[in-house]
């Protein structure tokens, strides 16, 4: 004898009246948003929906739900008491997208994708979808100052080669832009530099960012001749510019030798114990299972 079946789990919504409620599978498609032309005259803005089929969707009140036909095509679903819009369906089609607005503010749920975004209006931005890129990234740390209790904000990023040996000198740079401008130049020699620097067997790592107009650097060498050899790749092209023209509002460099090298640690993922791992071996003293791989020092 067959079991029987797992009753589905729904999300139930409501018209502002309350007179229209919904019941459609929680895991309707969605969040999907449309930008069309149509969505924007008759919601005032785009239409967050979650897609579902007909005959899983069950309204409740529909002596009160209207259906217009908003083009040739499809037609959309309100509430002929608050005016709600409710839902929109192909005419021809299986499947209905019911407005996330509906639904508890709590639905755990993301904006999945936007369509129609060529008909979108220019006073909003549409929700982003997908991971960030790192140039979307970078243009929203640098879109504009964000202080706060003292401290300025931007974004950093780090590139390390492989190279495991522990730094026998420090670089710290910060440099100054006059303007945004400016800052896209800095960036621009910032990437060759970086580059050249990743071709450097005696290069270890950098971290490098701006806060604002403030850019800075920190890069870890095995000694200062592998230092030398990298910048004097585009580096010392940029350097002839500093010096040879109105470029960089203000700038710092420093060269430092360490006092003391301490040592690499890492927590093995079977015990819980913190390892030391200077020497690079690869399993734990305590229980003998493989350790993670340890970083380089910078």
């Amino acid at each position: 004898m067959s079991s029987p079946a797992t009753p589905r789990e729904e999300i139930a919504g409501s018209c502002h009246c309350g007179r229209i409620r919904v019941r459609m599978p929680s895991e309707a498609t969605g969040i999907v948003v449309c930008h069309c032309a149509d969505c924007q005259r008759l919601h005032g803005n785009a239409f967050a929906m979650l897609v579902a089929d007909r005959a899983d969707v069950r309204w409740e009140g529909e002596e009160h739900l209207r259906w217009y036909r908003s083009s040739p095509a499809n037609e959309r679903a309100f509430c002929c008491e608050c005016g709600s819009r409710l839902a929109k369906r192909p005419v021809d089609g299986a499947r209905v997208m019911v407005s996330v607005g509906l639904f508890d503010r709590a639905l755990p749920r993301k904006v999945l994708k936007g369509v129609w975004l060529e008909q979108k209006p220019g006073w909003y931005d549409a929700p982003r979808t997908g991971p960030v890129t790192p140039d979307e990234l970078v243009a929203t740390a640098l879109a504009g100052p964000v202080e706060a209790n003292g401290a300025q904000y931007g974004y950093a990023l780090r590139a390390a080669s492989t190279n495991k040996k522990p730094p026998g000198v420090i670089a710290l740079t910060w440099i100054t832009a006059a303007d945004a401008a400016e800052r896209e130049r800095i960036r621009a020699h910032s990437r060759q530099n970086v580059k050249d620097f990743l071709e450097e067997p005696g290069f270890v790592s950098i971290v490098t960012g701006f806060t604002g107009l403030r850019g800075f650097t920190v890069t870890a060498w095995e000694d200062e001749a592998a230092m030398k050899r990298a910048l004097a790749k585009h580096h010392a092209v940029a350097m002839k510019e500093l010096f040879g023209e109105r470029f960089v509002a203000s700038v710092w460099t420093s060269v430092w030798t360490p006092t003391r090298v301490n040592r690499i640690w890492v927590r093995c993922t079977s015990c819980g114990a913190l390892e030391d791992v200077n020497d690079d071996h690869r399993a734990c003293a305590k229980c003998g299972d493989a350790l993670p791989e340890r970083p380089v020092f910078w």
